[in-house]
């Protein structure tokens, strides 16, 4: 069985409430979520809804306290934000931020990481299976 890991969020809008909701729903999927501190309320709410969130710093100390970090930020300010980051070569990171392609995250992330990109939607952490 492998090692649980500590997941983090760069980014703390609409599409990270709904990611780390659906992450916890019963049976939650994660031990440890660390979410940046960008949007207070959010990253309040969710602290306050699960035992197992905890408010980072700053979006560094999400990426050096997780082994998968979730990229969620806007378009508009990703190369900004993401270029600022140190990221570990083994870490496994998952972009959500939409319009960007994989060779520029790659240059932005500066790291050989293990990339994936996905696209969610807020509301399917509503959706009846």
């Amino acid at each position: 069985m492998a090692t649980p890991t500590v997941t983090g969020f760069v980014g703390t809008g609409a599409i990270t409430d709904a990611m780390v909701r659906g992450l916890l729903a019963s049976p939650p999927l994660a031990p440890e979520i660390v979410v940046s501190p960008r949007n207070a309320g959010i990253a309040e709410r969710l602290k306050r809804d699960f035992s197992v969130v905890r408010i980072a710093s700053d979006n560094q100390a999400v990426v050096d306290a997780c082994d998968t970090v979730f990229l969620a930020v806007r378009p508009q300010i990703a190369e900004e934000v993401i270029t600022t980051l140190r990221f570990r070569p083994e870490a496994t990171v998952i972009s959500v931020i939409a319009t960007l392609d994989r060779p520029m995250l790659l240059r932005w992330i500066g790291a050989e990481v293990v990339l994936v990109q996905a696209i969610p939607y807020p509301s399917s952490r509503n959706a009846e299976a």
